[in-house]
């Protein structure tokens, strides 16, 4: 039995006369019968009583014209449901970030992807930097949002911008009382840090700055994440240079204070270089969309006399 033979029945079915449904379903009466017939000798049963002056369903014919429209529907529903599939409207798509990214531009790239694919399911996984690389080089994820410089060659990556370091340290540190510092003034300083494992060239860049200004970060505590870092300074243990964006993570105790010439860090999105899933494509695409809109804001903003940079924004 074939789904055109059930269309062949419904359209019989629906009308009570072969003429009336062979101009249906574009075929020759004589070939719409047969096929007709060769249902019921499938089946086993009839499906319709004919006479010269008339066609009706039996009791058999009714039941299952019932199961044979639902059949259709069904069939009709997951053909619709493979185009929108392949053009990433529905499926599921698994996301990992670093903490520390859950910005303002990860919220407006997870806001405008929601509002194009609403049919999507999104998944979420807060790991570190490692873990992160892992689970998209093992499919375990699709894409991931992190810091750092980390070349593999199974995955893209893909620069979101790079953003200004700024110094967070104890609202009762010597140094709060500037509004802006320069970077000779952290020499004597005791530095927290994330660990060299994690830290995805992080710390490079930090000891690249403070070489640059005559002296060595002098290490007091680690800690895994930026979160860690933030309440490590938060109870005292020194002070740290961190992402701009990530004074949204806020703690009563603490002060952010610019740096006169920072140094700068690159937001980066991975994925695997094999991964052909429409959804990821699609996410891809709006992710590139906020890249460019924030970079554009930026620039606008440039050309305003004495504008002050957005918290949030990547720059180009």
């Amino acid at each position: 039995m074939e789904l055109r033979h059930l269309r062949y029945f419904v359209a019989v079915a629906e009308v009570l006369n072969f003429r009336k449904a062979a101009e249906h379903v574009h075929i020759e009466q004589s070939p719409l019968s047969q096929q007709i017939r060769n249902l019921e000798r499938e089946l086993g049963v009839e499906l319709f009583t004919r006479t010269k002056r008339r066609v009706a369903l039996t009791h058999a014919g009714l039941v299952f014209l019932a199961d044979a429209k639902a059949i259709l529907s069904r069939s009709n529903d997951s053909v619709e449901r493979v185009r929108r599939a392949s053009r990433g409207a529905i499926g599921a798509l698994s996301i990992t970030y670093l903490t520390s990214m859950t910005n303002d531009f990860v919220d407006q790239v997870i806001h405008l992807f929601r509002a194009r694919h609403p049919a999507v399911a999104l998944g979420f996984s807060d790991l570190i930097p490692a873990a992160i690389l892992e689970a998209v080089a093992q499919r375990t994820a699709d894409v991931g949002f992190l810091r750092g410089i980390f070349p593999h060659e199974d995955l893209v990556v893909e620069d979101l911008g790079a953003e200004p370091m700024i110094v967070i340290m104890q609202k009762d540190h010597r140094l709060a009382k500037k509004t802006m510092l320069a970077g000779e003034d952290l020499a004597e300083e005791s530095f927290v840090m994330v660990p060299d494992e994690g830290a995805m060239g992080q710390n490079d860049i930090i000891r690249s700055y403070c070489r640059e200004h005559g002296f060595m970060p002098r290490l007091c505590a680690e800690g895994n994440q930026m979160q860690a870092v933030i309440w490590l300074v938060h109870v005292g243990l020194g002070l740290s240079l961190i992402p701009e964006s990530l004074k949204c993570l806020h703690r009563e105790n603490i002060v952010y204070r610019e740096l006169r010439d920072p140094p700068h860090i690159t937001a980066k999105m991975v994925y695997r270089r094999d991964n052909d899933s429409p959804v990821l494509g699609n996410f891809i695409s709006v992710v590139r969309e906020c890249v460019a809109t924030s970079r554009e804001t930026l620039r606008r903003a440039a050309r305003r006399p004495r504008a002050r940079r957005s918290d949030h924004a990547i720059e180009a």
